[in-house]
């Protein structure tokens, strides 16, 4: 097989760094004959093979480059080091010095035999394009030698590495290119083709959309799927947690407020609605906003102005609403905890989220995607058994999709090889079995619910030294779920 990288004879200075056995040795030596593959080394004194190296060249137009490389003998009376490159910059920057350097002769600079065609396109011996003055050369070139050089890498890597490789490459074709981030809805189930039908429909408006589902369903996923592919997408996007700020703080942080407007106001200060003009604001957990702050929230939404506090004046501001709960929006209207009229303002357009325990299949098809996506990230690789499959699938899922992510990024963390089993998983000895009569079978479901929901928040606030925090982070839901829960089986 022939050279897969140009070579050039040249006398490159440059300063060498490498460790051998437990001391750094810092060495002035001279490169020559370099390729983007590698380079022989004039000089080095105390290396031996396999040693890893950080050369820095010291000509003009490399001096920002590191190449990483490792020794693998002697040849030529130099050392030779193959190079690998963490960075794109590094290997163009080392690219184009190779090209400005590569001596116009009959010698192809890839195979080194003579040529005896005058200025062919293609060297007749190894085939490879000798035209290196274009710019998308060396695109060309790797396209052409891609097969060749992978093989020669993966020949010298273990399993561990050549499953990394895998991840990465899936994760990458994976991507979404569109910019609509469907690559992060996930599932198959007919209830989430709807979901993703009716966030795809409404986009394409400014209608106000009104989000129902309980935590961790993916409801601000699905708001900011609605604003990606909406005509705002080139515009903000302000999310606002109405849950997690105080009541005192939360009209300041929708509003502004003015200088000297209240105490601590020492400067002026736009609020989320201003901070979004012509894009999108979500307000999510809208069920636990005061009622006197939904007040001003319904005014805003008929009259699109948003006063300051502290202000004279308003300014007209443009903004699709879009509104998020994990509460029962009705019974709360009917308890007189959230305003009517307001509800009939957010609910133009309202999209379900259902819980995984309801989307079937999904609950497996989203922790592949979550094992695949946190593999990528930490350079691991990691598969679920056939038990953990059947897990999966029984278990009942009380924080949804937040909880899928927590228990597969902690399994791939604590499990000691490539297996991840229900005990890593965490959703061992859990069963959805039901009794076969149909009015049994919908008891059943309710009293499981219920006595594994009051089990789990047990375990947390143990868990968690009663921290309302923690417990929540535990289970994958909000602060206000655990109050809520903590309310509803009287812990």
């Amino acid at each position: 097989m022939p050279r897969l990288h140009a070579r050039i004879e040249t006398r490159l200075s440059a300063r060498c760094f490498y460790n051998n056995n437990g001391n750094t040795h810092e060495e002035n030596v001279i490169l020559s004959r370099v390729s983007l593959g590698g380079a022989l080394i004039e000089g080095l004194r105390h290396y031996t093979s396999d040693t890893m190296v950080v050369i820095k060249p010291e000509r003009s137009g490399l001096t920002d480059v590191e190449l990483i490389g490792e020794i693998i003998g002697r040849q030529h009376g130099g050392v030779a080091v193959q190079f690998y490159y963490y960075d794109i910059h590094g290997r163009r920057k080392l690219w184009d010095y190779i090209k400005r350097h590569v001596v116009p002769s009959n010698v192809c600079p890839y195979c080194g035999k003579k040529i005896h065609a005058p200025s062919p396109q293609y060297c007749p011996n190894c085939r490879w394009l000798l035209d290196l003055s274009d710019d998308e050369y060396l695109l060309k070139h790797d396209r052409e030698t891609f097969a060749a050089r992978l093989q020669n890498r993966t020949e010298a890597l273990t399993n561990e590495q050549l499953g990394r490789i895998v991840n990465c490459i899936d994760s990458e074709l994976l991507k979404d290119k569109s910019g609509l981030c469907k690559d992060k809805f996930v599932g198959t189930s007919d209830c989430m083709q709807k979901v993703f039908s009716l966030s795809e429909k409404v986009a394409a408006t400014d209608m106000n959309v009104l989000i129902l589902g309980e935590s961790g369903t993916g409801k601000e996923l699905t708001a900011r799927a609605i604003h990606t592919m909406s005509q705002r997408r080139q515009k903000p996007f302000v999310a606002v947690n109405c849950a997690a700020i105080p009541e005192g703080l939360l009209e300041a942080e929708l509003f502004g407020y003015e200088r000297g407007s209240f105490t601590g106001a020492y400067n002026s200060r736009k609020g989320k609605f201003e901070l979004a003009d012509g894009g999108t604001v979500f307000l999510d957990e809208i069920g636990d906003m005061p009622l006197n702050l939904q007040s001003k929230i319904l005014r805003f939404l008929q009259e699109r102005v948003v006063e300051r506090i502290g202000s004279l004046g308003g300014k007209k501001i443009d903004v699709r609403l879009i509104a998020a709960t994990n509460l029962d929006i009705v019974d709360a209207v009917k308890e007189e905890k959230f305003r009517h009229d307001l509800y009939y303002r957010l609910d133009e357009f309202s999209i379900g989220i259902p819980p995984v325990r309801a989307r079937g299949d999904d609950s497996v098809t989203l922790a592949r995607h979550f094992l695949l996506k946190f593999c990528s990230e930490m350079g691991v690789t990691r598969r679920f058994t056939n038990e953990a499959i059947t897990a999966i699938r029984q278990y009942h899922w009380p924080g949804n999709v937040r909880e899928i992510i927590n228990k597969v990024k902690r399994a791939i963390v604590v499990s000691e090889d490539m297996q991840i089993t229900p005990e890593t998983l965490g959703v061992s000895g859990y069963s959805l079995a039901f009794p076969c009569d149909q009015k049994l079978h919908i008891e059943s479901l309710k009293k499981i619910k219920n006595d594994v929901e009051r089990q789990m928040l047990r375990e947390a606030l143990s868990s968690s030294g009663n921290n309302y925090s923690q417990a929540a982070k535990l289970l994958g839901v909000s602060r206000t779920s655990i109050y809520n829960l903590k309310k509803k089986y009287a812990l």
